[in-house]
């Protein structure tokens, strides 16, 4: 199970390297991946699990549509700053 996930994570990374954006990365399929395997391997997940999955697919598609290039990091930045700030 270590290594399928340690897989998905280096496939992330890679992907990472052309840029953090909603075009590039597709974070619904890497985690629809990773509970492929715990399903296969026996591992449980916390209900509440589905429930964020389920969210991330949704919001990944909605901005996706709206723009396929927005640069995640990018966006995340000044939130980020500013919640280190307080």
């Amino acid at each position: 199970f270590a290594s399928e996930v340690s897989a998905i994570v280096s496939e992330f990374h890679d992907r990472r390297k052309k840029g953090l954006t909603l075009g590039a990365v597709r974070v619904g399929a890497l985690l629809g991946r990773v509970l492929d395997h715990c399903r296969r391997y026996g591992v449980e997940i916390d209900p509440a699990m589905s429930s964020v999955v389920v969210s991330m697919l949704v919001l990944e598609g909605l901005g996706r549509s709206l723009d396929p290039d927005l640069n995640l990091i990018h966006a995340a930045m000044p939130f980020l700053l500013r919640r280190g700030a307080v």
